[in-house]
C-alpha cells in the first residue's frame, strides 16, 4: 500500500508541473520557475519510487532541503523584482490621470 502512494507523489509532482506550465504563460518567470520546481520534486520522488534509491537519508536529505531553500529563495527573488516593476510602471500611469496637466498629457487631448 506504502508503493501505491509513493508513485502517486510522483505523478502528483508531475501533474502540478505540467498545470503550472500552462499556467506559466500567463505568470511569467515564476510561474516557469515553479514548473521547473515540480518537475525537479517529480524526478527527485520517483528516484525513491521506482529506483528504490535512499533520497531521504544521510546526506541526500541535506541535499535535498538546500535545492529547496535555493528554489525558495531564487522564486521570491523573481516575484519581488516582477512586483516592484509593476509597482512602478502603475505609478508611471497613475501620474497621468485624466487630470493631469502636463505638457505631454495636455498634448494628447487637444
Amino acid at each position: 500500500m506504502q508503493e501505491v502512494f509513493q508513485n502517486g507523489d510522483v505523478f502528483l509532482w508531475a501533474a502540478l508541473a505540467v498545470l503550472t506550465f500552462l499556467i506559466g504563460r500567463k505568470q511569467g518567470a515564476v510561474g516557469y520557475l515553479l514548473s521547473v520546481f515540480f518537475i525537479f520534486m517529480a524526478v527527485w520522488y520517483g528516484l525513491r519510487a521506482f529506483a528504490g534509491l535512499p533520497v531521504f537519508d544521510g546526506i541526500m536529505s541535506y541535499v535535498f532541503r538546500g535545492i529547496l531553500l535555493v528554489f525558495l529563495l531564487v522564486i521570491i527573488l523573481v516575484w519581488y523584482r516582477g512586483r516592484k516593476k509593476q509597482a512602478q510602471t502603475d505609478a508611471a500611469l497613475k501620474a497621468h490621470a485624466e487630470n493631469c496637466d502636463c505638457r505631454e498629457c495636455r498634448s494628447k487631448r487637444f
